[in-house]
């Protein structure tokens, strides 16, 4: 009989020695790619441009005049639709607001028949060459307000004026609804005298009146609905 000539620690310690030695251990996992960042100013992939989202061309116009300082008014023409009038011109994001020049020269590059011009007297124009706009060439005899109201509440008197009414029913033109704003009342009031003006004139002495920096910007949109043949407009001061 062979008596075993190993105490027990001695056998436990050879053995923790043999593991050790075999070095048979679990591989550690591989840690995920990652894909590399995007450098910064690097151009956005066309997939990922395509998805950014667009604003209307008169917010884009409103903002381009108000960085600048600039009052002024700006018309276009739109599609009608089931709720009223929508755009049919926009800018990808990020749009370019200054300097004013350089920003709207990007919108006319864009969109051929938009146009730009400034005069002392009615400030900046941005037009539309395809809109009619003929309810802006009306004459009125004469003007006079002293409001204390909100712009919406000051352009209502305008297109209550005799010659603007009668536009309106022989032309089959009438205004887009919308929902109501909050009337809050101005200090001063505004006054505005002009008499032998269109009314493309009286909406520059109203922007005017808002003394605000940045200054009021009126914009006006219309368009044709060949089933009731008639002309939808909306026109806002922002």
């Amino acid at each position: 009989m062979h008596t075993n000539m190993y105490s027990p620690k001695t056998f436990l310690a050879l053995a923790c020695l043999a593991l050790a030695l075999c070095g048979c251990r679990k591989p550690a996992a591989e840690a995920p790619a990652q894909s590399s960042p995007t450098p910064a100013g690097a151009a956005a992939s066309p997939a990922a441009a395509k998805d950014q989202p667009g604003d209307d061309l008169s917010t884009v116009a409103v903002r381009i005049l108000k960085t600048a300082h600039r009052q002024g008014g700006v018309v276009l023409r739109g599609d009608c639709g089931p709720r009223g009038i929508s755009e049919k011109y926009s800018l990808p994001r990020p749009v370019t607001l200054e300097p004013m020049d350089k920003a709207l020269a990007e919108v006319s590059a864009k969109y051929q028949n938009i146009y730009w011009r400034e005069s002392p007297a009615s400030g900046v124009r941005v037009g539309d060459s395809t809109a009619t706009a003929r309810l802006l060439r009306v004459r009125v005899r004469e003007f006079h307000i002293v409001e204390d109201r909100e712009p919406d509440g000051v352009m209502a008197v305008l297109w209550r004026t005799p010659e603007v009414r009668v536009f309106l029913r022989r032309n089959h033109v009438r205004f887009a609804s919308r929902p109501e704003t909050a009337r809050k009342a101005i200090s001063p009031p505004m006054i505005v005298e002009v008499k032998n003006a269109t009314v493309a004139d009286i909406l520059d002495r109203i922007a005017a009146g808002y003394r605000a920096d940045p200054p009021k910007v009126w914009t006006y949109l219309e368009c044709a609905n060949s089933a009731n043949k008639e002309m939808l407009v909306d026109v806002r001061m922002k």
